[in-house]
């Protein structure tokens, strides 16, 4: 799990004491190579596969910088290696100050942060003698015209806390709104969608962005509706009938609307709530949350075949079968879209956690349910310390697979906000990456007015042209839309 640089204690590779400063640059050792940077101008890198023979890099990784502290000559002090990156600390002279740069762990020669202000500056015309590290400390000793000796502590740490708040700050807007919310709204005009139109399995197939949203109409039961779009953004079609609707034996649906403790969103005659969809192979997998008025919600699963979502042929779904035990409120289910060492991984939530389950097959029957194995819990003192519950299903992605999941405070039980965390890609129990803060929270005032005020919950997410496209429910009542730079927000995950 990612730690934030003011909690953890740094990684380096010190040099000795008293050697002085343009004897020998400071030599970082990764995965497969060594690197260091120098230079006297500006700060360039060179490269190594036995730290005897290198390589110099044509291209500089830092200059001078004009309307800045360092718009002068750059000088390289020492180089050290980080759980957060290479931390590289120069100075320019006249008047003397220190900046300090961020490069990635996995590109040396890739920028992440750079100090906009210096992290030490004096006025006194100094000369820098030596340095040395000892273990969080940057030990500086400088020289003035009186020759007098000045000993100046830096902490490593608290300029990594610089480099992690300057980027919470970068990265705040990371996930943005669409400018066209509610992006689907209800219909006043169509019986079966005309209270609330809201939470929406996302999946992106030849061209386009094809939507089921959970709909609540005037029977007061929640329905299927279908929607697409080219943009994702600007809806270009919409059912004028629901394209799913619970029928399963297992329903027994009510016909009074007598309150349920698990009434959720308006829906309190139940229904199918908060699809999610997976494509394997040439079959769709939908799973929901099948509630019928009065009975602990448990997730339900189908599917339908490519060719029948296509041609929008919705006597195609297969009768839906409950996946998760009887007598417990089990949630948010998603499925992996790839099978891991040969068996598929569903996702769901009892709880307070998110639950992971292998299963060697998806024919369930009403002997064999989900047993939630593995988990990924709450945080303590966090934005998510109250519960979580899993989102779409999980993107593959080069640096894991990407989960974006929803999540309660116990400071701030009345909100849902939307995190992001990494997973391994052979192991999806293992979260590799989850930053300390949501990547949405609710402010628009379509998040705050509706059946449940405060409320982000998203269902469906896609990658388009390099954008993540999220689609999430406001408030329990309309269809939201954020969008994010794939890259950025993947950046964003693991170094913030």
């Amino acid at each position: 799990m990612k730690r934030s640089p003011a909690q953890k204690a740094t990684k380096i590779f010190s040099r000795p004491k008293g050697k002085h400063l343009r004897k020998k640059q400071q030599i970082i050792k990764l995965e497969n190579i060594y690197v260091k940077y120098f230079g006297d101008r500006k700060i360039s890198i060179s490269i190594s596969n036995d730290a005897k023979q290198w390589k110099i890099l044509k291209k500089a990784v830092l200059e001078s910088r004009k309307g800045y502290f360092d718009t002068k000559s750059l000088h390289v002090l020492t180089s050290i290696m980080t759980y957060d990156g290479i931390l590289v600390i120069y100075y320019v002279k006249n008047p003397f100050m220190l900046g300090a740069a961020l490069f990635y762990r996995e590109d040396p020669t890739k920028l992440l942060w750079r100090s906009e202000k210096p992290v030490f500056i004096t006025r006194e015309q100094v000369i820098l003698l030596d340095f040395s590290i000892d273990e969080d400390t940057l030990v500086l000793r400088l020289t003035s015209k009186l020759s007098r000796i000045k000993r100046i502590d830096l902490i490593i740490s608290e300029i990594l806390s610089l480099a992690y708040y300057d980027l919470v700050k970068h990265y705040s807007q990371i996930l943005k709104r669409s400018g066209k919310n509610p992006i689907i709204s209800p219909r006043g005009d169509r019986f079966w969608e005309s209270q609330a139109t809201f939470n929406a399995a996302a999946l992106y197939e030849k061209g386009k962005i094809h939507l089921l949203y959970r709909a609540i109409g005037d029977t007061n039961m929640s329905v299927l509706g279908y929607a697409a779009s080219s943009d994702g953004v600007n809806i270009d079609e919409r059912g004028d009938m629901p394209a799913f609707v619970p029928y399963a034996d297992f329903k027994n649906l009510r016909d009074t609307p007598l309150y349920s403790p698990y009434m959720s969103g308006g829906g309190g005659y139940g229904g199918c709530e908060d699809p999610r969809i997976t494509k394997l192979g040439d079959r769709l997998y939908l799973t929901y949350v099948a509630y019928n008025g009065w009975d602990h919600p448990r997730i339900a699963l189908t599917s339908i075949s490519q060719d029948d979502f296509a041609k929008k042929d919705w006597s195609g779904w297969e009768k839906p079968v409950l996946i998760s035990p009887p007598g417990v409120v089990d949630k948010n289910g998603c499925i992996l879209p790839e099978k891991i060492n040969g068996k598929y991984v569903i996702f769901h939530r009892i709880y307070p956690n998110i639950l992971i389950d292998f299963v060697d097959d998806l024919k369930f029957d009403n002997n064999r349910y989900l047993k939630g194995v593995f988990s990924i819990k709450p945080r303590p003192n966090s934005w998510d310390s109250r519960k979580i519950g899993a989102g779409p299903p999980p993107i593959k992605t080069e640096d894991g697979w990407l989960m974006i999941y929803h999540a309660v405070d116990d400071r701030d039980s009345g909100k849902y906000k939307i995190g992001a965390m990494l997973l391994d890609l052979e192991d999806p129990t293992s979260v590799l990456y989850r930053p300390k803060k949501p990547i949405l929270e609710p402010t628009s005032i379509y998040e705050n007015e509706g059946y449940k005020a405060g409320v982000l919950y998203p269902c469906g997410a896609v990658v388009k042209d390099d954008e993540l496209f999220v689609y999430y429910g406001g408030a329990d009542s309309v269809l939201c839309l954020a969008k994010a730079n794939l890259a950025n927000l993947l950046d964003y995950i693991k170094y913030v």
